[in-house]
């Protein structure tokens, strides 16, 4: 056997071994959830979240219910519904899309955001309650979402991102997943924070990679990331009809919201707000708004910070918002919304790529029994895409 085979052999039963605990937690999550599902337990949890929450005992290690009279208020986050073209790291079935909004509307009180904002406001009894929203504005929504949430009755926000309605092509992040993923290379040399190789020899290693230069992409300041952008589609040309043709466009937009969905702003051009200088504010946070309220005739009250975890907020962006003119601004940060929460900072569990109904269901319910407490959010890893192909990546090859 050769050298280099030895070493594929090698890593291919390193890799195995390391993802085989995993698979055995996956297949017993897997299990506990069904069961739950299949029988009244998970039912009995949908009650019980309405009037009371899972309390940690950090030094027992055990958890108890405590009684809780708070509302309770989720808000879904999605991205798209499909599996062709972009984005290439989202592959959400319309017909499991289908079955998800089917079970809502039969087991939970589904609401628009704008009314989620002022029942929040009035801080009046409900029981738990939904919203669903849609970040960045792909295009499948119109074909796969939208006859969905009509035929069902569901309201919906899809927050749009100013650039892609003015020009229609792809957001940046989603430009560096297609130009990883049509490189003709086996490897990539590029310069982060220091000169850095990278292996190529997979579609898992290529979604690695690009995962990992959107990682170091939301770190550096926004004049350095539109740089580093343009060199690299310099080095690495994408065609025109790779990128465009996949957003929505503002005839779908407006035959949207006369069948009753809401539009929210994703800024100008998607940026990590914290990384942005107080000078960018009016281009990314007012300018999406006054290009949706031309294109609308409206005015457009909801704000969706891009990627949203406690590390792409700023409160200097966050007061911004709220003096120009929006009512809400959400994030992703895992957990639920109650009277006292800030209408700037509302949290939103984000649903992957996964079939499972009941992993679903079970998700959803355990959003609404966990405490605020023990909802604290943590920044966004691999491991939070739960349908995502991220979540089947093997470590990354760096040679």
């Amino acid at each position: 056997m050769s050298r280099k085979l030895e070493n594929y052999s090698r890593k291919v039963e390193t890799n195995a071994a390391a993802s085989f605990p995993t698979a055995l937690k996956q297949m017993g999550r897997t299990a506990i959830t069904g069961a739950l599902y299949h029988g009244r337990l998970l039912a009995a949890a949908r009650r019980l979240a309405g009037h009371f929450s899972l309390q940690k005992m950090p030094r027992l290690g055990l958890s108890y219910l405590r009684r809780d009279s708070q509302q309770k208020f989720g808000i879904l986050c999605y991205h798209r519904v499909g599996t062709q073209g972009l984005p290439l790291y989202s592959r959400l079935r319309p017909e499991t899309f289908e079955a998800q909004m089917c079970y809502l509307k039969s087991r939970y009180r589904l609401v628009s955001l704008g009314q989620l904002c002022r029942e929040l406001r009035d801080a009046r009894p409900v029981p738990p309650t939904l919203a669903i929203t849609f970040d960045d504005g792909y295009r499948d929504l119109y074909e796969y979402a939208f006859p969905v949430l009509q035929k069902y009755g569901i309201p919906a926000t899809i927050y749009l991102i100013g650039r892609c309605m003015q020009t229609g092509e792809a957001p940046w992040y989603d430009r560096i997943y297609l130009l990883l993923h049509s490189m003709t290379n086996d490897t990539l040399e590029v310069d982060l924070e220091s000169p850095r190789r990278f292996s190529l020899t997979s579609t898992e290693a290529r979604f690695a990679v690009a995962w990992e230069l959107i990682g170091f992409l939301r770190s550096i300041s926004e004049d350095r990331r539109q740089v580093w952008c343009e060199e690299m589609e310099r080095r690495f040309p994408i065609a025109k009809g790779d990128i465009s043709g996949c957003m929505l466009n503002w005839d779908q937009v407006r035959e949207m919201r006369r069948g009753g969905l809401d539009f929210g702003a994703h800024t100008m051009t998607h940026p990590a707000i914290s990384r942005l200088e107080p000078t960018d504010f009016p281009e990314e946070l007012t300018a999406p708004k006054r290009l949706l309220e031309q294109g609308l005739q409206e005015p457009i009250l909801d704000f969706a910070y891009p990627f949203g975890k406690r590390s792409d907020l700023s409160r200097a962006a966050q007061k911004f918002i709220a003096d120009c003119g929006y009512r809400s601004a959400v994030t992703t940060m895992e957990g639920y919304n109650s009277s006292g929460a800030n209408p700037f900072e509302l949290r939103r569990m984000q649903v992957g790529d996964g079939r499972s109904l009941a992993k679903f269901s079970f998700d959803i319910c355990r959003m609404f029994l966990r405490s605020r407490e023990d909802s604290e959010p943590v920044d966004i890893s691999l491991e939070q895409w739960h349908g995502n192909p991220l979540d089947r990546m093997p470590p990354r090859e760096v040679v």
